[in-house]
């Protein structure tokens, strides 16, 4: 489903005609397979963030291709990754990047507003993956009003709710107790299970990638070693 193929990426520091290229991807091969759920794990500054944003769009890389269900989605201008992201991902924030003057409710339809849905597809939608996600006693409640599992659970009915074959993780369980990791780590297999979601995870937890089929380690920017887990 994912292809990623001798991907590099610098950043650039210092004043302007004086830059210094640091680097921050070197060079890396990997694929995703349809169904999986993927964790790539690695500590703070070892380019696993990078990755994603280069992974979902949100940044050009320096080298390398990328392609995601045969689209070559490297090449891509900023139009042109913010409609493919639309279509085709979803995304879970260590932080839930909820908008706080928003019900339950409103944040989890704002894709499907983005999208043009019309008002009775919208509503539909967003009742429908509210119960799924166990949410519809809060829905009309406002971010600061929710717990954290709470909270999260509507970043993940808001990430499912354009029906997206590919959901990106980030740290989805950085801000929860350890009881509350373990419900959302077992929503998102179930969900991978029952939808067929292909998930890919970052993460510096070795427990939350343990939830994966498959997990890569990062150091430094490169791919250390790559492993088969029995999670699902």
């Amino acid at each position: 489903m994912i292809q990623v193929q001798e991907l590099s990426h610098a950043f650039k520091i210092g004043k302007k005609g004086k830059e210094k290229q640091v680097p921050v991807l070197k060079g890396l091969s990997f694929s995703v397979e349809k169904g999986e759920i993927v964790s790539i794990v690695g500590r703070s500054g070892s380019g696993k963030s990078t990755l994603l944003h280069i992974m979902a769009g949100f940044l050009k890389p320096d080298k390398g291709i990328i392609e995601v269900n045969g689209v070559k989605t490297s090449v891509f201008n900023e139009a042109e990754s913010a409609q493919f992201r639309l279509a085709n991902f979803g995304f879970i924030f260590q932080n839930f990047q909820l908008m706080p003057g928003l019900t339950a409710f409103e944040n989890i339809e704002l894709p499907l507003k983005l999208r043009g849905d019309n008002k009775h597809v919208r509503t539909q939608k967003v009742k429908d993956i509210l119960q799924h996600v166990g949410l519809t006693d809060v829905q009309k409640h406002y971010p600061n009003e929710l717990s954290g599992g709470q909270q999260q659970r509507v970043s993940i009915a808001r990430a499912l709710v354009t029906d997206p074959p590919i959901i990106f993780a980030d740290e989805p369980t950085g801000s929860l107790d350890s009881e509350t990791e373990q419900d959302i780590l077992l929503l998102i297999q179930s969900l991978n299970q029952t939808r067929g979601i292909t998930f890919v995870i970052i993460t510096h937890d070795d427990t939350v990638a343990e939830t994966a089929n498959r997990i890569y380690r990062m150091h430094d920017g490169e791919l250390v070693e790559r492993g088969v887990t029995h999670a699902i």
